[in-house]
This record gives structure tokens, sequence and C-alpha cells, in this order.
């Protein structure tokens, strides 16, 4: 139990630990294990670089791997300190806290119950639960949201698996997913699955989990080149499209079923490379918007970069044929609790010329359904931002970027840039 501004709200330790760490099935069994995190990986560290190792059998899926929204949640779990404490704290408490019941029965009754990460402070929920106006009181049964988490180094981190092969174009023949024309899915709890078939990964909704910053996660591939075409596939390998079982506990030899895992942190890569380029997009403003929120109390909650969404008979979504144009997107909580947004499109080739744009949102306009509606019509509107936008936001401010000029003077214009930019967000 907490209070907000008056508002008194109740959140289920569960539900929380839930949204923070629960995402897989791995990590859930890994939670009510002594040093679970620290037997599904292994983590080096060369300088700024770190390099997370996980085993075949008993560490995280590959699967999982190929996913930024993954590799970016473990990274969080595992390089935090105090985030990683607070997910062992669960095994603790379990450990240290359970009742027999009755006195010498070979049952025990416990309480779900760890420590919050004080990381967690500053963060933003959205939530969904019954409100009581007469006591002023919300009991939570969802966070559907929950953004801004703090994540502090700048590094590129590494992920290893055996599994994972340097991909190579053509038709693939993967499957390790659920195809969405499947007509049924079902787990079974009774079956043990086999460690001898491929595991899959069963789609649910996306969760929303966002960081203070763009993680630098990328896979390292091993040498050998992952078959993508020219091999045949067969019953065993590709799911039929009419019935799927699946089983979610732990693989073992005696299983008979296909083993599945939850996927709910992103859709999985197309090809891997294309998100770790996505990653060095806008490098120089990410490095001034963090710039920004350590000199003045402007907190940047959320930071994003992908990939501008397609619009029917359009090509600007795309840089050229195979590359993709992207956009950042900001989140930022000023002190007197405002939102503000800051929308960048990348025109690295020169096509067109846009201005960075700073806005916030008018009451009752639901910001993520009109930021999607501003980039459709930016795309359709052959890279301009649509003059729609003074309908659904206030502020809303035009920030230009640094004019080309000699470059002893960089420097000089870089700054002010992010002069402007901090002037239009406070």
């Amino acid at each position: 139990m907490f209070e907000v501004d008056g508002l008194t709200v109740w959140l289920p330790k569960f539900e929380l630990a839930r949204k923070m760490f629960f995402h897989a099935a791995f990590i859930v069994r890994a939670a009510f294990a002594p040093n679970g995190l620290d037997m599904a990986f292994t983590v080096y560290r060369e300088g700024d670089v770190v390099h997370i190792h996980t085993p075949p059998k008993t560490g995280a899926p590959s699967q999982l791997l190929k996913i930024k929204g993954y590799r970016d949640h473990f990274s969080w779990l595992l390089l935090n300190q105090d985030v990683k404490r607070s997910f062992e704290s669960i095994w603790q408490s379990l450990n240290q806290r359970q009742e027999r019941v009755p006195q010498g029965s070979a049952y025990a009754r416990w309480k779900f119950d760890f420590q919050a990460p004080p990381s967690l402070a500053g963060t933003t929920m959205d939530v969904r639960g019954p409100f009581d106006p007469e006591s002023n009181e919300l009991l939570v049964w969802e966070i559907e949201k929950l953004q801004g988490l703090r994540f502090s180094h700048r590094g590129d981190i590494f992920f290893h698996h055996p599994a994972l092969k340097l991909p190579v174009r053509g038709d693939s023949t993967g499957c390790v997913s659920v195809p969405s024309g499947a007509k049924e899915l079902e787990v079974d709890t009774d079956e043990e699955p086999t460690a001898a078939k491929e595991q899959r990964l069963i789609h649910l909704p996306v969760e929303g989990v966002t960081f203070d910053a763009q993680l630098r996660t990328k896979i390292a591939y091993n040498g050998e080149r992952a078959n993508a075409h020219g091999k045949k596939v067969d019953d065993e390998q590709c799911p039929s499209r009419e019935s799927q079982l699946f089983g979610v506990a732990d693989p073992v030899s005696e299983g008979s079923i296909a083993s599945g895992e939850f996927q709910q942190l992103g859709e999985g890569e197309g090809d891997g490379d294309e998100h770790e380029r996505l990653a060095d997009r806008f490098s120089l403003l990410r490095e001034i918007l963090e710039q920004i929120t350590q000199e003045s109390g402007v907190a940047l909650v959320a930071l994003e970069v992908r990939p501008l969404p397609p619009v029917p008979r359009c090509s600007y979504h795309m840089i050229d044929h195979e590359k993709s144009r992207c956009y950042l997107l900001a989140r930022f909580k000023l002190q007197n609790g405002d939102q503000r947004y800051l929308l960048e499109i990348d025109t690295s080739d020169n096509r067109k010329t846009m201005s960075t744009r700073i806005m916030g949102f008018k009451a009752g306009v639901e910001a993520g359904k009109c930021i999607d509606r501003i980039l459709r019509e930016t795309v359709k509107g052959s890279l301009r931002w649509p003059g729609t936008m003074a309908k659904y936001c206030e502020p809303l401010h035009s920030v230009h970027h640094p004019k080309e000029g000699p470059p002893d003077a960089y420097q000089a214009r870089v700054s002010g840039w992010k002069q402007r930019i901090r002037a239009a967000l406070i």
C-alpha cells in the first residue's frame, strides 16, 4: 500500500513481481530456486562491454534471445544489482517464511513476498482496477504498463548461446513459433515436455515495459552459419496448423510433447542485425537527452527507437529497399508532474529535412494512439509533420537541427541544439 497525491493505492506484491520479472516460464521457475539467475546466466565484463552466456539446456531459450525486448529485460535483471537482489528475495522469502499447516504436516503455507528494488522509485505505472471515490482508494488488479525502469549501463551487451548461429539470407524454414493460423493451442499440464523436440514460442499480448534509456543489447553469433533453406522439413520440425499441444514445465528426457515458452516482451526479429542497427541510430540525440536529464529536473521516463509504420502506396517508411526508416520517441516527466514527448525521425538519406517535435497532449487525448496517428500521417505526407498535430498537442514546439558549417564550430552548433531542446522541454 502507498499513497500518491492523496490517493491510497493497494498494489498486490505478486502483481508487481509479475510485471517486473515473470515474462518467461524459465524465469518464473528460477525465482523459486536458490541463485536461480546465476544458474541460468553467467556474466563476464570487458571494460564497458558485457558478455552474458546462457547454457543450452538449463538457461534461456535461444528463441527468446533473438527478441530485443527479452535481451533488454534479462540485462536489466542481471546488471542492476538492486533488481537482482529483489528477484532473489522471492526465494529467500519462500525459504524463511513457510508455515506448516497443520503443525507437523507435510504441507506448508506461504504468503508471497519480496523486497521491491529502490530503483523502482520514479517509474510510472498504468494500472487497472476498482476505484472507491468515498475512501479515495484504488485496488490494482493489473499493471498494464511499467515505464522508466532505470538502467545505468551504457556499453554494449552481448548474449551468447550455443544455438545462435549466424543467419543467412533466403527463404527460412524456421518454425520456432506457433503459427498464426493454428486453429487451436493447448497447454497440457499433465504431460511432461521432452528436450528432444524443438521448443516453441507461445505468443501472448505484449507487455508494456520500458526503460529510461535505449539498451544496446546484441546477439553474439557463433561462427557456424545457420542453414536457412534447402533442408527438408518434416512434421516433427514444423507444427501443424490444426492443433498445438505444448507443455510449459522443464523438459525431461522421458517427456512426450513439445516444450512451450511464453513470449510477451515483443515480436521476434526477422533479422537480428536490424535491431542492433536500430540501437545505434540517433546516438547524438540520445547523448544530448541524457545530459539534459542529468543537468535539470526533467526525468526521462522512456526512450525507444523503432521503424516507422508502413502506409499503403507510400515508400517513405523506408530509407532504401532494405533499410527501414526509424523514429525516436522519448517521454519525459517534468518537476510539476506534466508529461512531454519528443519525436525525431531519421532523415540521414537527405531526402527530406524535418525538425524535432516536442509536445504535450491535451486533456482526454490518448497519447499512444495519437502518436501512432502522427507517425502514419507523417509517412503519408512524404515526411512532413501533419498540421493536425495542433488539434491534439499542447504545447507543441519545433526544434530545428544544427545547420551545416565549418568543422571547428561543430561543438557550438550541437550545444545550441541541446539548449533549444531543453528550453522547449522545460
